[in-house]
């Protein structure tokens, strides 16, 4: 089975397990996820030959209790024996999506020239959320190339409503006329 399909596959069944708590589950493997990115004995101890199955599994329960989900726990006891951190971070990336298909959720980042109110954000949001008629998961980020306007990715759609846009079709237009 390849790696992407059995990533998949086991995220449904992730999801399922978790039921009512899939919330939780979510919320514990993108924790997990940023210590991926940022721990290299994290990833050492997943990838280890000489650290015993056992004792792998022994220090994930032993760290990873307290602040994790215990289907996260379980599932990374088990990710473990792979020795591959490649499919857990394929794992939490389809969980991810599966969970916000599911909720009906869809993700929008936004460039802005400057850092805004967080009631322009919240009106922002509120004004996508109709439009889409999904919850919507904003992220903004200040681009200082930016001069003015603002620049929105819609899952893979991408609206520029920059002033470098606009001058750029403005100058397109009076060199066709």
């Amino acid at each position: 089975m390849k790696l992407n399909r059995r990533a998949k596959k086991l995220a449904a069944i992730l999801y399922d397990t978790a039921g009512g708590e899939a919330v939780q589950v979510h919320t514990s493997l993108q924790h997990i996820s940023n210590l991926i990115k940022k721990d290299a004995q994290l990833k050492s101890l997943f990838q280890s030959k000489r650290i015993p199955n056992d004792k792998k599994i022994q220090i994930i329960r032993e760290v990873f209790s307290n602040f994790c989900h215990v289907l996260v726990v379980e599932f990374l006891g088990l990710m473990a024996k792979d020795r591959s951190i490649h499919i857990i971070r394929q794992v939490i990336k389809a969980y991810s999506d599966l969970h916000k298909e599911k909720a009906g959720t869809i993700d929008v980042h936004a460039h802005v020239s400057q850092e805004m109110e967080v009631s322009y954000i919240n009106t922002l949001q509120e004004n996508l959320k109709g439009v889409i008629n999904k919850n919507v998961d904003f992220k903004i980020e200040v681009d200082n190339d930016l001069v003015g306007g603002i620049k929105l990715r819609i899952e893979n759609t991408f609206l520029d409503a920059s002033l470098k846009s606009k001058l750029n079709r403005l100058q397109s237009k009076l060199l066709q006329s």
